[in-house]
């Protein structure tokens, strides 16, 4: 039997939301997370960013530091829980060429963000991949008592002007194709959409489905213990 209460916080919602994007998209995005609940399906809007030349860098604390992690001390960084970096994981994204950005108060790492130029893993065992001259960014974290202090976004900023430097000019990124509120961020923030891809998991194997532009720049998802990846 159906929780009524349930059913009229969903129709709340529903109504909420039509209020604000219309019942078009709505229903859409209802169909959408209905698609990824039952059957697995998971559709993204794939979107890029031209990294400027000179960076517009929010005021932050003077006293903090940004450059780029040394290998050396995200190793020694592995040993501090409170960073959520798991050795495996950091020896692994070093093996691949991965590169890390952070922000120092003093000696003390306060946030990071880490910028692959080739390969990354995403969730459930899926990765991303991208193609020179785009870099995708991910795993990014701030220790609580430094959050609200606009430092993130100078990390992400930081680290953009260093992958530019390095010939990477653009940051792709993915959304999912429901998240409308992402969406809406991303086009005040300068992206532009690209195109679409997704996947799905099929006879034991993940399949992947892209558009013609999120192809050209190398963007596709892969799961490395399928066979032939």
């Amino acid at each position: 039997m159906q929780d009524p209460d349930r059913s009229l916080t969903r129709h709340s919602r529903l109504r909420e939301s039509a209020a604000r994007w219309g019942w078009t998209s709505t229903l859409f995005d209802a169909v959408m997370a209905a698609a990824h609940r039952y059957l697995g399906i998971h559709v993204y809007v794939v979107r890029f960013r031209r990294i400027p030349a000179v960076p517009a860098y929010p005021e932050t604390n003077p006293e903090l530091q940004f450059r780029i992690i040394e290998n050396d001390e995200l190793l020694k960084y592995c040993d501090d829980p409170d960073l959520e970096l798991g050795r495996p994981f950091v020896e692994k994204a070093i093996l691949r060429g991965d590169l890390a950005f952070g922000a120092f108060d003093g000696p003390q790492l306060v946030s990071y963000i880490w910028r692959s130029v080739d390969s990354a893993p995403d969730a459930e065992g899926v990765w991303i991949k991208v193609a020179k001259p785009y870099n995708y960014s991910y795993k990014s974290f701030t220790r609580p008592a430094y959050r609200g202090q606009r430092i993130s976004p100078v990390v992400h900023l930081f680290s953009d002007d260093e992958m530019r430097k390095r010939g990477y000019e653009y940051r792709a990124g993915f959304v999912a194709i429901s998240n409308r509120a992402s969406l809406e961020m991303g086009k005040h923030m300068g992206s532009v959409i690209l195109g679409y891809a997704g996947y799905f998991t099929a006879f034991g194997r993940l399949q992947t489905f892209r558009t013609k532009q999120v192809k050209l720049i190398g963007f596709d998802f892969f799961r490395p213990t399928d066979p032939a990846t």
